[in-house]
């Protein structure tokens, strides 16, 4: 019988912490309730990894923050996917680079020019639509199939190939495992794809911020691996971030397929000044380097969160769906069955659902917010076509999670 060294049912308070998740105004601006318990932004309410936390104490301690020089960045990512994935990209082929995003739009910025498409699966996480309209490319939305009987997201590679069919597309902006539906794509799903982008000549972005959280029960391959078997163009973009529960700390790596294009993007970087710091780099290399025990760890945690959620919604609140996710700690409830009558009870009370106090929410999270005093992203966020979601985070400790659901079963309950 296997021990555990961390204890992720451990309460913390994050009050003062300078958290956006518990902040009262960004909880207020999606329900429209200031008091209304998290359960929506994508960090987690765990400690850090020790490794981490000495590390950043360490260098804190030294208390000289001057220009760092760091030796092995490659090599320590490289390490880390041999370890973790079974994956050993070539040094020469992986540059570091800032946040995530920042990546992903200089890279899409550097690799097309305005009117070009990018293919986005939807629903989608909102910023890669923001980011492909505000760098004035055009948007080809590639809606995944959806079964509501069975609750499971599935991939339309029929439309795929239409979008990339399309003579404009230039890039998929993939995201792997997929964020907001918690899926992890087989290798043969992902050899379809990798075999119509090089034959569409259609470059993939591919977004595995999710990667390292995959469950036990499932098994990530990274798209560089057949992107290359296949000959397709790729950018395989992973980070430390959702990982280890580093976010504020911004730090990714980018694995390419093309040692040209790999040139490429370092030279624009260059040319831009952007790098990662030194707090966010320490914090990264300490994760990479002695966080695999307690990522262990979180990821049995986290799956027995989605077994435990996915009882109790069958259980208690069966008018929800609970779309399991295969990694992480984010899964869609689909709310279908109940949308009418939440439609009916913003008639009889249209100061509950008032879009002027909740910008960024809509009627899901407004009625979730305040009938229930919980906060989720509602599912238009991720596409005006998939109102009928809301997204709940359940990284945070057990029971959090239970007071929420009960919450929750309570506030549909006064539907019927």
């Amino acid at each position: 019988m296997s021990t555990t060294i961390f204890d992720f049912n451990l309460p913390v308070n994050r009050s003062g912490s300078l958290s956006v998740k518990w902040d009262k105004q960004p909880i207020k601006s999606i329900c429209g309730n200031p008091e209304a318990l998290p359960f929506w932004v994508a960090d987690m309410d765990f400690t850090i990894a020790p490794d981490i936390s000495e590390a950043l104490q360490d260098q804190v301690d030294h208390a000289v923050l001057g220009y760092p020089r760091f030796y092995n960045l490659q090599e320590t990512f490289c390490t880390w996917t041999k370890f973790r994935h079974h994956w050993e990209p070539k040094i020469e082929s992986v540059v570091i680079a800032p946040g995530m995003l920042t990546s992903l739009a200089v890279l899409m910025d550097e690799l097309t020019v305005e009117g070009d498409g990018v293919i986005v699966p939807m629903p989608a996480y909102q910023p890669f639509v923001r980011m492909t309209k505000g760098l004035k490319r055009t948007l080809i939305p590639w809606d995944l199939g959806y079964d509501h009987a069975t609750s499971r997201f599935s991939l339309d590679l029929e439309a795929l190939e239409q979008a990339m069919r399309q003579p404009s597309t230039r890039i998929l902006l993939f995201c792997s495992p997929h964020n907001p539906t918690g899926m992890v794509f087989s290798e043969e799903e992902l050899t379809k794809i990798a075999i119509l982008a090089r034959d569409n000549d259609v470059m993939v972005l591919s977004d595995e911020i999710h990667a390292d959280l995959v469950y036990h029960s499932a098994n990530h391959i990274p798209f560089d691996v057949v992107a290359r078997r296949v000959g397709c163009q790729a950018v395989t973009c992973m980070a430390p971030s959702k990982t280890f529960n580093i976010a504020g700390e911004h730090f990714s790596v980018a694995v390419f397929s093309d040692q040209r294009m790999a040139i490429r993007f370092s030279r624009r970087q260059q040319t831009l000044f952007l790098g990662t710091g030194l707090l966010s780099t320490v914090t990264a290399l300490a994760a990479y380097r002695g966080g695999h025990t307690w990522l262990m760890e979180l990821i049995g945690y986290l799956e027995s969160q989605a077994d435990f959620i996915e009882t109790f919604i069958r259980e208690r609140i069966p008018r929800l769906r609970f779309i399991k996710p295969q990694a992480s700690f984010i899964g869609f409830f689909d709310c279908s069955d109940i949308l009418a009558d939440v439609e009916r009870d913003a008639v009889d009370h249209p100061e509950l659902y008032n879009p002027h106090i909740s910008p960024e929410g809509g009627l899901l999270s407004r009625f979730f917010g305040q009938r229930a005093g919980i906060a989720m992203n509602d599912g238009s966020w991720f596409g005006e076509r998939y109102g009928q979601f809301v997204r709940f985070n359940f990284g945070t400790q057990r029971s959090r999670v239970e007071e929420a659901l009960r919450r929750i079963a309570k506030a549909v309950d006064t539907l019927i």
